[in-house]
């Protein structure tokens, strides 16, 4: 007898400001839906993703929350980008008892046994990008970035590692979203001007794009300084001309080059799907991955309910593309490598430097010596 389908909530935005970066997560979650569908399902059964477009509004992602777990009666939900929508959507889903998988990399600072969290944390990303920085003598930094709470977070555990190991920054400066193209060439310039050692972004979503743009066009009249960001991934260097992409770096835990049989795997299902002109980037990867564990969980839970589903994530460990995956049981976060990449003039990345380990979150940065000076990666 055929089985009743698995549903579950999808809320990642396809339109606003937020798309680019979205857009990309939610290819993660219909590229995987396909693969254990044709695959036969999860135990017979079928995924059935329930997909809205909350338009990269954080209140709308909260009424669409209550949507998907009241009127459609699902208690999966796979979303959120921005960390303004999460800490909308998370009471919502602890009233209800939902579970939320969020996979983007976020401030830390956050416990919700209701969310698997997918993306890095602050010590497997703030922390490796500035050894690497210190390991080029680049001490000086501007921290720039659009206004929202994951940069202030970040920037000030930035400034904090700066000035207790030996570096300093030059000045904050926090860009609302929506600012016009034509205000970024002077906010570019100014960040030129004071002459720092690296600029240090956390631009996201579109405004990626025309911070880079507007960088890059200043290059016939001053020298540039390199990006160093924790955002930029190769969804968002896939909308930049040629002449802006090249010589920046992004710390993450996937980057769509990694040379290994899994990803080259995962890349062919990728562009067998959307095309091959780009590299899918740790957006896609982290929401493919995340599917894969739910079922993993469903393989083995002995009902649909949220006790249950959690329960059963506690002791997987997946093969993913971007290498093996487990869930710290204390926390809900997930252990991860860490690499950095130099981006190309192609949108992809140059591997320059990885863990040769997997990392555990460490999302209050609780085990973190401040007072010691990075030494030298290797």
């Amino acid at each position: 007898m055929k089985q009743n389908p698995f549903s579950f909530g999808v809320l990642f935005s396809q339109s606003g400001m937020m798309a680019v970066t979205e857009i990309a997560h939610l290819q993660g979650v219909l590229l995987a839906c396909d693969e254990i569908n044709m695959g036969g399902g999860i135990n017979g059964r079928l995924l059935d993703p329930i997909i809205l477009d909350p338009q990269s509004d954080a209140s709308t992602y909260a009424r669409m929350t209550t949507e998907l777990l009241l009127r459609h009666n699902v208690n999966v939900i796979f979303g959120c980008c921005l960390s303004s929508s999460r800490k909308r959507v998370l009471p919502i889903v602890e009233r209800f008892n939902g579970v939320l998988f969020y996979p983007s990399v976020y401030e830390g600072f956050e416990y919700s046994p209701n969310v698997i969290y997918g993306g890095a944390t602050p010590n497997q990303m703030v922390i490796p990008l500035l050894e690497y920085l210190f390991s080029r003598e680049w001490k000086k930094a501007v921290l720039i970035g659009t206004d929202t709470l994951f940069a202030r977070e970040i920037n000030r555990i930035v400034a904090e590692f700066l000035s207790e190991s030996g570096g300093n920054f030059i000045t904050k400066n926090y860009v609302p979203l929506g600012t016009p193209k034509e205000v970024y060439k002077n906010i570019a310039l100014r960040a030129i001007e004071s002459q720092p050692d690296i600029i240090l972004s956390t631009f996201v979503g579109g405004e990626i794009q025309k911070f880079y743009e507007c960088f890059s066009e200043l290059a016939e009249t001053h020298k540039l300084p390199p990006i160093a960001s924790l955002t930029t991934t190769e969804s968002e260097l896939a909308k930049l001309p040629e002449n802006a992409r090249s010589g920046h770096l992004t710390v993450s835990p996937y980057f769509g080059s990694e040379d290994s049989v899994s990803n080259k795997k995962f890349v062919e299902l990728y562009k067998s799907k959307y095309g091959d002109t780009h590299q899918p980037s740790v957006y896609t990867e982290t929401t493919y991955s995340q599917i894969h564990l739910l079922c993993e969980g469903l393989k083995w839970s002995a009902s649909d309910s949220s006790q249950d589903i959690l329960s059963s994530l506690s002791n997987i460990i997946l093969d993913t593309p971007g290498g093996q995956i487990s869930l710290d049981k204390n926390t809900n976060h997930t252990i991860l490598k860490r690499m950095i990449g130099e981006s190309n003039e192609n949108g992809e990345f140059d591997i320059v430097w990885s863990s040769p380990e997997v990392v555990n979150p460490d999302p209050y940065l609780m085990s973190y010596d401040r007072l010691i000076v990075p030494k030298r990666m290797i």
